[in-house]
């Protein structure tokens, strides 16, 4: 056979298999030692690296690298492999940790890959369809199930892939919002098209067959969000302050978060403020001196912020920890003190969060509420587990996707699996917050008021959240 016969034949049955259930395309390296020598790197790395492996898991992690292992034979693809590691990853409940796909599979995704195309809702034990234009599904629908498989028992496989602190579920959801798509694509493999079921908005049950699609076409389709600037200071009715924190990252802020809050706080005294509304969703976090900072301007008294931040090695990356690209103060080994058991804590000189910090002289002490969700991660959950120890003001919306006890992060550690060439990226140092101990470890923090949209508000674009915290304010 020559070989433009041969390539005609391959792509005659790259053709014919893509009419059928295309599992059987997906790049499959199929090489049990590779596999098995990638289990054991990244067993290695994690335990020799990382400080939090049984943080908030009942189950030991030796146990689960042990059944990870174990588990993997000739018939382990490596989309197999790549599911094994993000279980694995589940189970240390650390919403920092991130496994990217095998190489192959990453370029396969972006260029092949055919996922569910739309975009889903996951609203108190219920998924609807959203809004997209030209709904394949109309939007508001109820989804009973697709492929035959009842939409609970969908929630309940690609929960195991996903990753977030503790035993928190709302940043799941949060994922799942947003990702359904590639979860389902990894749980239930490739599908040319999908049976579905729904409960229209009349209550009509329904089917209908819609074809897969291209990412890159799933996510031209999406509702534009409404374009929002990631920090704002306004004025409401009913003398309300409402201060709008998207992120605390220093680049996508692009203004000096200092002096942004500085301004704000004079104007709040200055204009004999009521109320102030501190809005948090959304926000995934950034630079962990800024939530202390924020603090500063609600604190009537010294207070502490981290109680300890602790690592497993002194053999850290010391130039990802200087003072001008970290919130760190030029960490040394020798601010790095061993305390037993494998155990290292760092001296309160290595950062400044570990200090007894004053608060700021335009404080503010007047009632404050808080807005949340499960995207609130990372700095955003540490600043409010701080306000809420303090009992600063009262929380709306929905659990935060951080620990109230702390997180595991810091400078990511990064490493590339050698045979499927995986980028897993972890925190080295473990997170200690210095708040009041609460009766359930391992969950963020809880608001007093829970308030969830339900899919006509989506639809509608009312923020019911923030509706709510304006009408508590002026209670």
């Amino acid at each position: 056979m020559s070989g433009h016969q041969a390539y005609s034949l391959i792509k005659f049955l790259l053709i014919v298999c893509f009419s059928q259930v295309s599992y059987g395309q997906i790049p499959n390296s199929n090489h049990t030692d590779g596999l098995k020598q990638d289990s054991v790197f990244f067993r290695n790395n994690i335990q020799n690296k990382y400080p939090s492996p049984n943080r908030y898991s009942a189950t030991k992690l030796n146990t689960v690298f042990d059944s990870c292992y174990s588990t993997i034979n000739k018939e382990t693809t490596d989309l197999e492999f790549y599911k094994k590691i993000k279980v694995l990853m589940s189970k240390m409940k650390d919403g920092h940790l991130y496994g990217s796909l095998p190489a192959q599979l990453e370029t396969y995704r972006n260029e092949k890959a055919l996922f569910f195309p739309v975009k889903l809702q996951f609203i108190a034990h219920k998924v609807y369809a959203d809004t997209v234009p030209n709904p394949l599904i109309p939007a508001g629908s109820e989804i009973i199930s697709i492929n035959n498989k009842p939409i609970l028992a969908i929630q309940i496989e690609l929960l195991k892939y996903l990753v977030s602190d503790g035993n928190i579920q709302t940043k799941k959801y949060r994922i799942l919002n947003n990702f359904f798509y590639f979860y389902y694509f990894i749980a239930f493999a490739e599908q040319p098209y999908f049976d579905v079921v729904y409960k229209s908005r009349d209550g009509q049950i329904k089917k209908d067959r819609i074809k897969a699609d291209l990412e890159k076409n799933i996510i031209a389709n999406e509702k534009p969000d409404s374009p929002q600037p990631p920090i704002d200071f306004s004025i409401k009715p009913g003398h309300i302050a409402l201060i709008t924190i998207r992120t605390f990252d220093p680049q996508a802020l692009k203004v000096d978060f200092k002096e942004f809050l500085t301004t704000s706080f004079k104007q709040v005294l200055d204009l004999n403020i009521k109320t102030i509304i501190i809005d948090l969703r959304g926000n995934g976090g950034g630079k962990d001196t800024y939530g202390s900072l924020l603090y500063t301007y609600l604190a009537n008294k010294p207070f502490k912020y981290y109680k300890n931040l602790k690592t497993v090695t002194k053999n850290l990356e010391y130039e990802k920890f200087k003072t001008n690209v970290s919130s760190y103060n030029d960490l040394k080994p020798s601010m790095i003190k061993e305390v037993g058991g494998h155990q290292y804590q760092m001296d309160k000189e290595a950062h400044p969060n570990l200090q007894l910090i004053p608060p700021n002289k335009y404080h503010y002490d007047g009632k404050v509420l808080f807005l949340i969700d499960g995207s609130s991660f990372s700095t955003a959950s540490e600043f409010c587990a701080i306000a809420y120890s303090h009992k600063r003001g009262d929380f709306i919306g929905e659990e935060t996707g951080g620990t109230y006890d702390g997180n595991t992060s810091g400078v990511q550690t990064e490493f590339i699996l050698p045979n499927t060439k995986m980028e897993i990226s972890f925190g080295p140092v473990k997170y200690e917050m210095s708040v009041n101990p609460v009766k359930e470890i391992g969950r963020g923090v809880i608001p007093q008021h829970k308030i969830y949209p339900n899919i006509q508000d989506i639809i509608e674009n009312k923020d019911v959240q923030l509706k709510y915290a304006i009408w508590l304010a002026g209670q």
